[in-house]
């Protein structure tokens, strides 16, 4: 995938084709309100309906000028990570965890309760079936394999169903949890720890260094939940909605 341009507009054909209208990213950097004006031209010419302003938190030129010009912070993604090491491809999986290449509709209903806090959902300027159909595709791929090297659930006899779900990939060099979620009527149960547990030990067995998961700031249950699972703060983004 190439580096997006900074401070140009990138076009972003699944997303367009998914949601049905022009979609871009504009990945900002000391963004002056006349460079927004021009690329907000652009994207009007071009047929848009919606960018993505990606900006760093920190880079208070670039998030002045979206305030300045109505976009909406729809996100303050961050990106959570933490080192495995080696050794702990030898750990054992509980014996609850185990490996879906299976959709049903337990598992859909677990990758919706995983979004509770996503810019899909939250945007009222979204079809209502855009965030539950974007989940729907997330797991049909993860399952799948198209983005996700494996699918774990979290599933005892004595329930029948699956109680957990996290889905793992690579990116940035690091295995990836995507889609994690324990079903709202198993908390508080140590479910989610025990899963990622197991994503540190596929990490490992992959002979990877780092596990990374991304969330949003918003989510303080899940950032309070990861950093005591022992991932620390990498990165953040300020991921901002512009209608047109």
């Amino acid at each position: 995938m190439s580096t997006p341009s900074v401070n140009a507009l990138q076009s972003l054909a699944w997303d367009s084709e998914f949601m049905g209208f022009g979609v871009a990213r504009l990945k900002a950097e000391n963004l002056a309100p006349e460079d927004l004006t021009r690329c907000v031209a652009e994207a009007r010419a071009a047929g848009l309906r919606l960018l993505y302003l990606i900006a760093a938190p920190d880079d208070a030129a670039s998030n002045a000028s979206a305030h300045t010009a109505g976009a909406w912070l729809a996100d303050r993604k961050v990106t959570f990570a933490m080192p495995v090491g080696l050794a702990e491809q030898s750990a054992l999986l509980g014996p609850a965890i185990q490996p879906t290449t299976f959709w049903t509709p337990q598992l859909e209903s677990l990758a919706l309760q995983s979004g509770e806090y996503s810019r899909f959902r939250l945007d009222a300027n979204f079809a209502p079936t855009v965030f539950p159909g974007l989940y729907h595709r997330w797991l049909q791929n993860s399952l799948n394999h198209q983005i996700a090297r494996e699918v774990l659930v979290f599933d005892t006899a004595s329930t029948g169903h699956a109680q957990g779900l996290l889905t793992l990939g690579l990116k940035n060099g690091r295995a990836d949890i995507g889609l994690l979620a324990v079903d709202a009527e198993a908390r508080g149960q140590r479910i989610g720890q025990q899963l990622v547990a197991a994503a540190r030990q596929r990490t490992a067995a992959w002979g990877l260094a780092e596990l990374q998961v991304v969330t949003q700031l918003d989510n303080e249950p899940a950032c309070c939940f990861y950093r005591r699972c022992g991932f620390v703060e990498w990165q953040v983004e300020h991921i901002y909605h512009f209608w047109l």
